[in-house]
């Protein structure tokens, strides 16, 4: 899984993920809740959760930025670490 973690001061948290089921497992461990995406929901659609969402030349989303709470640090990073 290609990810990166960031932990900003004490409280948050945030984490690069490339790949949708693997942004669907990191939400889940990130304890955040994600409503199915609607068909044709578009970029605003696939900010669910997120904080940014980055695209390929064709428009699809490829990675998200996802930003969590500090104290669930241990089971984003175990995720991470497959």
């Amino acid at each position: 899984m290609k990810t990166s973690l960031w932990k900003i001061g004490t409280r948050r948290a945030m984490a690069y993920v490339e790949g949708r089921e693997n942004l669907e497992r990191l939400l889940e461990a990130a304890g955040k809740v994600r409503e199915p995406l609607k068909r044709g929901a578009g970029l605003e659609g696939e900010l669910q959760g997120a904080v940014a969402v980055y695209s390929d030349a064709k428009g699809r989303p490829f990675a998200w930025l996802i930003a969590f709470d500090a104290v669930r640090w241990d089971e984003v990073s175990a995720l991470t670490r497959g």
